[in-house]
């Protein structure tokens, strides 16, 4: 684990870095119970000084926010965190105005997410490196986006995919982001896995 130093109330203190995931950054610390949720911290990384929130406090560590357009945290440091879901959506071969291959409005029910892609179970066969959108059936989460198929598998429900985000609008990438971010915290900020 990587040793840290940041700023809080006027003391540098230090703690240990345990999992950067997306934008959350769990660090290990002496006394949790001394830091307050909804403060900020002055964090000290790669010799730059920048503005962190406390969201969360855990029996060892406190969990830091650190947005994606925070450039002093390098995003290559960040693990993408991918979530367990059990979401409606629908899929569509839209090109042109004219539909392919798959029924309109194909129902399909999304079992993980990230920020970068999603897993999967749909009742009829796709095609692995075929772009189609993706339109989620959920209140909290009405964001179309368009993907490509990378991995195909057969399982017991129907035909497993994962697939990546090619393309999705500034609103609809922030609306994916909080999801995942409140997933992260509702399940402890531990992750499924990571893409």
């Amino acid at each position: 684990m990587e040793i840290v130093q940041f700023e809080y109330r006027g003391r540098v203190e230090s703690g240990r870095i345990e999992t950067a995931e997306g934008e959350l950054l769990n660090v290990e610390v002496k006394n949790p119970d001394s830091y307050m949720v909804g403060d900020f911290i002055g964090f000290f990384y790669g010799g730059s000084k920048f503005s962190v929130k406390i969201i969360k406090k855990g029996p060892q560590h406190i969990c830091l926010f650190i947005p994606l357009f925070e450039t002093n945290f390098p995003n290559n440091r960040r693990k993408w965190p991918r979530v367990c879901v059990d979401l409606s959506a629908f899929i569509n071969d839209y090109l042109s105005e004219k539909i392919y291959e798959i029924p309109p409005d194909l129902r399909i029910r999304v079992i993980d997410l990230s920020i970068q892609g999603f897993g999967f179970i749909s009742p009829e066969p796709l095609q692995v490196n075929h772009s189609y959108y993706l339109l989620f059936e959920v209140p909290d989460l009405a964001i179309k986006i368009k993907t490509i198929i990378r991995h195909e598998k057969l399982a017991d429900d129907g035909y497993r995919y994962g697939c990546e985000v090619l393309s999705i609008t500034k609103k609809d990438f922030h609306a994916l982001r909080r999801y995942v971010l409140l997933q992260q915290l509702i399940m402890g900020a531990v992750p499924h896995s990571y893409t």
